[in-house]
C-alpha cells in the first residue's frame, strides 16, 4: 500500500507510512461512528465495533512501532512523509480525545442512576429502629443493601 503526498504528488509514502495513514483514518471513522451511536444511546450497536476496534489499533501499533524502529524509512525530521503521518495521527487523537468524552458522560450518567437507585432501595428497605427496655437503639441483623454495578464494555 502506498500514499501519494498531495502537495508533492511525485513523492510516494512508503508501505508502512501509508498503512499507518490508513489505520489512523479508519479508527478515527470508527470511532466517531461510536460515539454518534452512544450518543443516541445505543450502545448495543456501539457494540457490535468492539472487534473491529481492537483489529484496528492492534495493526495501528504494529505499523507505529515498526515506524519507530524503522524511521529512516521517512525520509528526514521534516520530510513530507511526516507532515502527512503528524496530520493523521493528529485527527485520530482528536477523534479520541472526542471518544474520552463522550465514555466518561455516559458513566457519570450511569454511576449517578445507579446509586440513586441503591439510595431508593436503602430508604425503602431501611428498618425502624427498635429499643431495648433500656431505651437502647436495638441494631438490626439485617444487611443493607448494596448496589451492583455492571461494567459492559464499549
Amino acid at each position: 500500500m502506498t500514499h501519494i503526498n498531495p502537495q508533492h504528488p511525485d513523492q510516494v509514502m512508503p508501505g508502512a507510512g501509508s498503512k499507518l495513514i490508513e489505520l489512523s483514518k479508519q479508527l478515527s471513522r470508527l470511532l466517531r461512528k461510536e460515539n454518534k451511536l452512544l450518543e443516541r444511546k445505543q450502545t448495543k450497536e456501539a457494540q457490535k465495533n468492539s472487534g473491529e476496534k481492537v483489529r484496528l489499533t492492534a495493526e495501528y501499533r504494529k505499523a507505529m512501532n515498526y515506524l519507530q524502529v524503522n524511521e529512516n524509512l521517512l525520509g528526514s525530521k521534516d520530510s513530507a512523509n511526516r507532515v502527512l503521518i503528524k496530520e493523521a495521527t493528529d485527527g485520530l487523537r482528536e477523534a479520541l480525545a472526542e471518544h474520552a468524552r463522550v465514555v466518561l458522560r455516559m458513566k457519570a450518567v450511569a454511576e449517578g442512576l445507579v446509586n440513586k437507585i441503591s439510595e431508593e432501595v436503602d430508604k425503602k428497605n431501611r428498618r425502624v429502629p427498635t429499643y431495648a427496655p433500656s431505651a437502647a437503639i436495638i441494631q438490626s441483623r439485617q444487611t443493607r443493601p448494596t448496589s451492583i454495578a455492571l461494567n459492559e464494555v464499549v
